[in-house]
């Protein structure tokens, strides 16, 4: 792929469907930027500036932070 910004979009119109129909655009926007973090660390980019995305399985668990006092 091109950028991570594709491999999220990728995601977007897959697995991560459940999962954001039941955040708010608040936890959807905190999600996602989490989850662009990790797929920066795991999907390096090459030295042509492509992306090798195979297609592994992608697990997760998606709970709400607890709020700080």
């Amino acid at each position: 792929m091109r950028s991570h910004e594709e491999i999220l979009e990728w995601y977007r119109g897959s697995g991560l469907r459940p999962y954001l129909n039941v955040l708010s655009d608040t936890y959807k926007r905190l999600f996602e930027s989490e989850l662009m973090e990790i797929l920066v660390q795991r999907y390096p980019k090459q030295k042509n500036g492509d992306i090798i995305f195979r297609f592994p399985r992608f697990f997760f668990i998606a709970y709400p932070k607890k709020k700080q006092s």
